[in-house]
Formats: C-alpha cells, structure tokens, sequence
C-alpha cells in the first residue's frame, strides 16, 4: 500500500475525530458519570475495608485459667500454646494485672470495686494470632486444641462479631463486583453505539481504506484509539468528580483515604480499556473482513 495514501487518509479520519468532538461530548460524560459512581463504590468499599481490618487486628483468643490452676499448669499452657499454629504471641495475665486492668477500663467508676472481696477476676493467656489465621474457621480449630486443656475454664473470642467482620468483607466484595460489572457493560454499550454513529459518518472514509489495500489492522487502530481516549477522556472526568467528592468528605471526617498514584493509573486504564472494548464491538458491523 502506498503509504503517502494511508498516512492523507489517516490524517482525514483525525479531522473526522476533531469534527466529531461535539457528538463525542455527550457519551464521555455519560462515561464519566459510570465510572464515577462506580469508583465512589471503590473508595467506600475501601475506607470501609480499612476500619474492618483495624478491629480484625484486634482479634485474639482468650484463655481463662482455673481458680486451682497451679504453677506447673501455666507451664505447661505456655509451653502448648506457643506451639500452636497461627499464634503469633502468648502473654500471660496474672490475676492482680487483671484486676487493675478492669479498674483502668472502669475509670471514674473504678470506685465499685471497693466493696468486693478478694479478686474474682481469673488469670489468663492472651493469644495473638498471624492476619491470615483470624478467620472463623481457624479461629474454632485453635479453640478446640485449648480449651479441653487442664487448668483451661474457659476460652473465648468473640465469636459473633468475628463472624460479623467476615460477613462485611464478603458483602463489600459482592457488591463492588456487582457494580463493577453492571457499569462496565454500560461504559462499552455506550462506547460501542457512539462509534457505530461515527462509522457510519465515515463509511466513504472505511471504503477508501480497503480501496487503497489497508489491512483490517490499519483500518481498525484509528477507531480502537479513539474509543481508547473517550474511555481515557470517561476516566479522567470521574476522577475529578472523585477528587472534589473526596475533598468535601474529608472536610466532615478524617482519615478518608483516596486513590494512590497506582489507583489513579489503574482507573485511568480500565476507562481506555472500556472504551476499546465497545469500539471492538461496533468494529464488527463495520469490519467483515479476516484479521490481519
């Protein structure tokens, strides 16, 4: 192929582009919008991932020993649970430790105290266990190696919210998939009716190209470009909606945390991506020859 012609017939579908870009307005920011909603999921989802995982931290076992527990029990529970899979640290809690834990919890009304007897709060073993063992299921295996122990009364680590905690992290997940999909469909079926109008304004442009003996490639890149950029153009409008969003957010409440500069990147990508999937789509009306 003479490429004197191609690169005059390329140019021309450039100048087709600029003259389009008004047509090109309105499905950007219907783009813009999609991915807009869709990253105000990602950021909820996100900041809200994060306060979970700050009281997932949090999660341990407990181990309360009996009354008659002795020094040789202790010993030996020392000895077995630092052994144990997926604990990370053992720590001790004598029963004075305890008690004067209990008093800092009461604070002002640490005076209640006053009038019980003796001790009755038990000593105990804190269990801290690795991230990737604060899980449910884990959780139960360990208690079930402890607590039928000598000297064990009783172990807990409160079970319901444990549960609880997993049940938020599945839901967020679900739910940012849902939406990711749904508006993702969306960005391309809009993408890939805009470009069919723009093909359709220059099918005498497409014959030329065949005419002329460009290859499917040739002919297809131009088109795969400018959805790419109304998908970039798409990404860019929602991140500065995001941006605005986020700055508003963070004037009511602190710590919200916003994309990174990788976050920024990757969303700027899926948006380029959406836009050369729906010309792909529109491409086949058009497009009837063999790959190149």
């Amino acid at each position: 192929m003479n490429s004197t012609k191609l690169e005059h017939v390329l140019r021309e579908l450039g100048h087709g582009f600029r003259r389009s870009l008004r047509s090109h307005l309105a499905p950007v920011v219907l783009m813009g919008i999609a991915l807009f909603v869709f990253g105000l999921f990602l950021l909820g989802t996100s900041n809200l991932q994060r306060v979970i995982q700050a009281a997932q931290e949090k999660v341990g076992i407990t181990v309360y020993l009996r009354d008659d527990a002795g020094e040789a029990d202790r010993t030996r529970l020392t000895d077995l649970l630092g052994k144990l899979g997926g604990v990370r640290a053992v720590r001790y809690v004598s029963e004075d430790e305890a008690l004067e834990n209990f008093r800092r919890t009461l604070g002002g009304r640490a005076y209640l105290l006053e009038g019980v007897e003796g001790n009755p709060l038990p000593a105990s073993f804190e269990l801290e266990l690795y991230d990737d063992w604060k899980t449910l299921e884990r959780i139960r295996s360990l208690v079930s190696e402890v607590e039928w122990q000598g000297g064990v009364e009783s172990v807990v680590f409160g079970e319901s919210w444990v549960g609880k905690l997993e049940r938020w992290i599945y839901f967020f997940v679900a739910v940012d998939l849902f939406f990711g999909i749904v508006l993702g469909v969306a960005t391309v079926l809009v993408v890939e009716n805009t470009m069919k109008l723009a093909m359709a304004d220059r099918k005498d442009t497409i014959e030329v190209l065949r005419i002329v003996g460009a290859t499917p490639g040739q002919i297809r890149l131009p088109y795969l470009l400018e959805g790419a950029l109304l998908g970039l153009g798409a990404a860019a409008l929602a991140l500065l909606l995001l941006s605005e969003s986020h700055r508003f957010a963070s004037e009511r409440l602190s710590g919200i945390l916003f994309l990174g500069p990788g976050g920024v990147v990757l969303f700027c990508c899926i948006g380029a991506g959406l836009g050369a999937a729906g010309t792909l789509l529109s491409l086949r009306r058009y497009m009837r020859m063999p790959r190149s």
